[in-house]
């Protein structure tokens, strides 16, 4: 079997404390390959990642430079500079193992996917915030999916350019706009463990997580589409209607305090519980269920201040 040759993309922002393991993982995978090149592209690092990259393998990295722009611009600068026939795109606080290239080449060849990749796992010892959000969204098995996250996402060339790379309008859910986009054409997306990658840089505090899920809320509308449900948008809606039912409850229903507040309670951590049971099921595991609960209930909250930030501030999609 002649291997394609595969271009690796990783987008650079201010990543230092974490491009060295990222780096150092992505330039084993390419020389074990072979027949790969490695493309960073910085986007106005202030950090020293810049100069990081040129230092540390000048000879292995390919770095252009960005100003401007949203993350799929970074991404598809990326893919336009590359020359492999297979897009590997890696996020700068990623790991892959050394083996990573070759696998991608073999699921490609025995699985005629137009895509493939898988989700991101955390590292070692991790806290309680990144184990429960990342064992209540976990794929327990190898297989066809609606979309994989850009952080460990890997297409076809020839499926990238036919459906036009990223969009760049979006600011986040590009990958999740993509992915639709490609399955719109007729490419299967196929996901598998063997393409796993260690994500170091997730939110570790119920703070830094409710700042995440904002700026990831902010691509919330790129992926609604006639004729589709978007979960997660409507959710989000059906929580703030919730919300908004239980002030009027406990501000006007003629019951008793006790009886408000249990109805208020009920109300507010109705969206939450149903995702939590959804995913439950799909994850096979109900986790730490408390836990797991506030999660949800800060991920609802960062959502909405996301959508009201799209529809009253006038920011974009």
């Amino acid at each position: 079997m002649t291997r394609p040759r595969v271009s690796v993309v990783v987008p650079v922002f201010n990543k230092s404390p974490f491009l060295p393991a990222t780096l150092d993982s992505i330039v084993a995978a390419v020389r074990s390959y072979g027949d790969a090149e490695l493309i960073a592209v910085d986007h106005g690092s202030t950090d020293g990642s810049r100069e990081l990259l040129a230092s540390r393998y000048p000879q292995d990295v390919r770095i252009l430079d960005l100003r401007g722009g949203t993350i799929a611009t970074v991404r598809n600068r990326g893919a336009r500079a590359a020359t492999g026939s297979v897009l590997s795109f890696i996020d700068a606080d990623c790991v892959i193992p050394p083996d990573y290239l070759v696998s991608v080449s073999e699921i490609l060849a025995t699985t005629g996917a137009g895509a493939t990749g898988a989700e991101v796992v955390p590292p070692a010892s991790p806290s309680w915030v990144e184990d429960v959000w990342y064992r209540l969204h976990r794929r327990a098995e190898d297989g066809e999916q609606e979309w994989i996250g850009s952080a460990n996402l890997v297409v076809v060339r020839e499926a990238f350019d036919a459906v036009g790379g990223f969009d760049e309008r979006l600011v986040t859910g590009e990958d999740t706009e993509l992915c639709q986009r490609l399955r719109g054409r007729g490419y299967r997306i196929y996901e598998s463990k063997r393409l796993s990658a260690v994500h170091l840089d997730n939110a570790k505090t119920v703070r830094a997580f409710y700042r995440k899920e904002i700026w990831r809320g902010l691509g919330m509308f790129g992926t609604v589409r006639p004729g589709a449900i978007d979960k997660p948008t409507v959710m989000t809606v059906v929580h703030i209607a919730l919300w908004a039912a239980a002030i009027v409850v406990l501000a006007t229903a003629p019951w008793t305090w006790p009886a408000r507040l249990a109805v208020a309670v009920g109300l507010v951590v109705a969206a939450p519980a149903a995702t939590l049971l959804y995913r439950a099921r799909a994850a096979r595991s109900l986790g730490r269920p408390l836990h797991a609960l506030l999660l949800y209930e800060v991920y609802y909250a960062a959502r909405g201040a996301a959508m009201a930030r799209l529809l009253f501030r006038g920011e974009k999609s």
